[in-house]
Formats: structure tokens, sequence, C-alpha cells
């Protein structure tokens, strides 16, 4: 049975209209809303809520509406300490239905946030980093925390696949083109064990390289909720796997999110040569755009995927509302 929002107090922004604001639970109403939506976030998705609720934080998910018409929805996560909330946060949204809202609907929906979820309110929001951002946020009162914000690319896959090819760098093709010499395995996992797998070299990885990334507990939570959002891709050679990496789907839209690297599969590009497949097979699924998963500035990650030539972005960076 769908799961009708639970409305809360409307919050007026002008005189002929109001933003109110919605809560919502049911996945599959959730789903369709990042279905409907132009640019949605991973954050933002069922399944990587869940996968915050298994490291600690409370839930909420919210519809903003003019009137019967909703404009935005927003994961909402709450930290409580002895039934006290201490913190709030929303990263990468909200996410809006139009694909390119007017500022007003845009400062309505942030003034709309804020008073529903009075601070402190973290949020890093879905805005590009310019300033007609900052000003909307200014205006409805946020101030910035810190800067810069996520910055990542995309791959636009509604090209033909010659073209998708074209596009991507000079060194990364002829990189793939090596790997391909090889003659590797491009497999193709949707299992659990699979998942695990990948997992176990995740955290190992952490460890031995001191960075942080998506901790076990919430890649678990992350996929029990929505186990076909998740797919494993694996180089294999004599059918012992060499690298892997898994991506989520939300919507038309995935995003790279962990990968394990061995010696072996660095030494045969298996960088290049996964993710070009997985380009491949994503645009066979019906995905119009994959993002690479995060660009940081000095990462030698990074520059490997500067070489896709992906439409990079930069979001607005933190800000914080009391």
């Amino acid at each position: 049975m769908s799961d009708f929002p639970i409305p809360l107090e409307s919050v007026a922004t002008t005189d002929a209209e109001c933003t109110s604001v919605a809560l919502m639970s049911d996945p599959h109403e959730w789903d369709k809303l990042i279905a409907r939506a132009p640019t949605p976030h991973l954050p933002q998705s069922y399944c990587y809520g869940e996968g915050k609720r298994a490291t600690g934080w409370q839930v909420r998910r919210a519809i903003f509406s003019l009137g019967r018409r909703p404009i935005a929805f927003a994961t909402v996560l709450e930290r409580y300490l002895l039934g006290v909330r201490v913190a709030t946060r929303v990263n990468r949204g909200p996410v809006f239905l139009q694909p390119v809202p007017d500022a007003e609907t845009e400062r309505s929906v942030y003034r709309a946030l804020r008073h529903h979820w009075r601070g402190p309110l973290l949020i890093a929001p879905a805005l590009p980093q310019d300033e007609r951002s900052a000003a909307i946020l200014r205006s409805a009162g946020y101030i910035r925390r810190q800067q810069p914000g996520w910055r990542s690319g995309k791959v636009d896959l509604t090209a033909d696949p010659d073209a998708i090819w074209a596009s991507l760098g000079a060194t990364f093709r002829n990189r793939t083109r090596a790997a391909e010499k090889t003659g590797p395995e491009f497999h193709i996992a949707e299992d659990a064990a699979s998942y695990e797998w990948l997992i176990e070299r995740h955290v190992e990885n952490m460890r031995r390289k001191r960075f942080r990334g998506p901790s076990q507990d919430l890649l678990r939570a992350l996929r029990d909720a929505t186990p076909a959002a998740v797919t494993v891709f694996q180089l294999r050679q004599r059918r012992l796997p060499l690298a892997g990496m898994s991506v989520v789907r939300f919507g038309n839209h995935a995003e790279y999110h962990v990968g394990w690297f061995g010696p072996d599969g660095r030494k045969i590009n298996a960088g290049n040569f996964l993710m070009w497949n997985i380009i491949q097979e994503l645009k066979r699924r019906g995905v119009s755009s994959f993002d690479v998963g995060g660009l940081k500035p000095g990462d030698g990650y990074t520059q490997f995927k500067r070489t896709m030539n992906p439409h990079e972005y930069e979001l607005a960076g933190e800000w914080i509302s009391f």
C-alpha cells in the first residue's frame, strides 16, 4: 500500500502560495521522486538513507510542495543523545523536481527546511558553487561554514556508444585498449557474496592506506535496503578477480561507490577496462548519466577519473543555520 506523506506545518513564502513540508517513509514512493528528478544525488536515494540509519542516524524523508504540487525532496539525518536531537544534516539536497527552478522556489524550500529543523542544521546543498546559490542560501538564513563543496564529474550516457568512446580522453582510451589485449573477463555480479568480497577489500584498503570511505555497516545496509540498486563489476583473469568496483543506481542515474585494485590489476590498467565496460553496461540498462564518485584535487585516483573527461561540477559547500 502506498504510504501517504505525513503533513507538517506550512511556512508562508508569498501572499498567494506557501511551501509545505510532509514526511514520507514508503520506499517505492520515494523511488518515484528520485526517478522524476532531473539531477538526483546518491545520498538522497532511499537505499543510502538506510545505510546512514545503520550508522546511528535517524532518517526523515521530506517532500516540499507549493499548494498540491511537489517541488523538491530531501533526506534529513538526525542524531540524538539521551533523547535530545544534537545534530541535523542534509547531504547533497534538497533535490528539485524542476530542471531549472527559479530563485524564489529554491529560497522557499531552504526556508522551509530551516523552519522545520531548527538548528543547528548543517547542509551541503545540491546547488552549484556560484554567487547566485550563495545569495539564495544567505537570504534563507544560512551561514557559510566550509568551502569548497562536493566535486565530481558525470559521463553523459544518452549518446551512442561510439560518441561516448570518442568523448573519453586519449590516455583513457589507449590504456583501455592495452588492458583489453591482456584478455581480461568482465564479470557482473549482483549477489551478496560478491558484494561482501568487495567490502572486505575496501575495509582493508582503508586501513592500509589510511583514508576514510563508506563504512562496512553503511555499505551492507545500503544493499540490504535495495539489492537491485547495487552491482559489483570485476575484472578477472583465469576466473581470479584482480579488481572490482561497485556502482549504485538511483532512478536513471548511477554513481561509482567503492573499488579495489590488486597489484596485478593495476599493472594491466584494470580501472580503465572496468570503467569503460561499466559505462557500456549502464547504458544498456537505460541509465542516462554516470557519476564518477567524487574528485579530490591532488589525489591520484582523481587524475585517473579525469582522463575520462567527465562533465565536472562543484556544489555550494557546507552551510549552517541555528
